[in-house]
């Protein structure tokens, strides 16, 4: 089978686990975002691939891209006839919201606020998917169309399990913490 004079491999015994699941990365700066907030979306990190998905707890819904027409203040309900006029509409409100007026009454690149960076860098990729053709029909049959929240059906289960099980451990945790504490108490007595 083998040639002569070559070594067998060598097989493992055991499979040793990517860097990545030991110092899994930050959060993503989306997760610090105002908007999603006040959307009621949060987001997390898958935890094999650490890719990043958007979950909405109102809505019960998960997707892999932010809610671009809500960032935006559009409703997605009509998203098939929201136009590119309605898109800029929304946009230049939303320029308007986020950066500084010079003295002329002209919108500066400058942010009224520089912690709203992760804001309008949400809303410029809202307004870049949203008037591209194709990132835009990507983005709708990705997250919108009826076929990708069934496809999505998997990865909020998965959130979902993850959620209950952080709970359950944190419950645990606290529960061992008020034990420690009482052990304390009677150790002291």
């Amino acid at each position: 089978m083998g040639k002569k004079g070559k070594d067998e491999p060598v097989i493992l015994e055991e499979i040793p686990e990517p860097e990545g699941l030991v110092n899994p990365p930050d959060p993503p700066p989306e997760a610090a975002s105002k908007i999603l907030a006040e959307l009621g979306w949060t987001v997390h990190l898958m935890p094999s691939t650490f890719r990043k998905y958007f979950y909405s707890v109102k809505r019960g819904e998960v997707r892999l891209q932010a809610p671009y027409f809500q960032v935006l203040g559009l409703p997605e309900t009509g998203f098939k006839t929201i136009t590119k006029e309605d898109i800029w509409k929304a946009f230049f409100q939303k320029r308007c919201e986020y950066r500084k007026v010079d003295e002329f009454g002209a919108i500066v690149e400058e942010l009224k606020n520089p912690d709203d960076r992760i804001d309008w860098d949400l809303v410029m990729e809202a307004y870049q998917v949203l008037t591209d053709q194709v990132r835009r029909a990507e983005y709708e049959s990705e997250s919108l169309l009826p076929h990708a929240r069934r496809q999505l059906a998997g990865l909020q289960v998965m959130h979902e399990a993850r959620v209950r099980e952080e709970k359950r451990l944190e419950k645990e945790r606290q529960l061992a913490e008020a034990e420690a504490a009482q052990n304390e108490e009677t150790a002291a007595a």
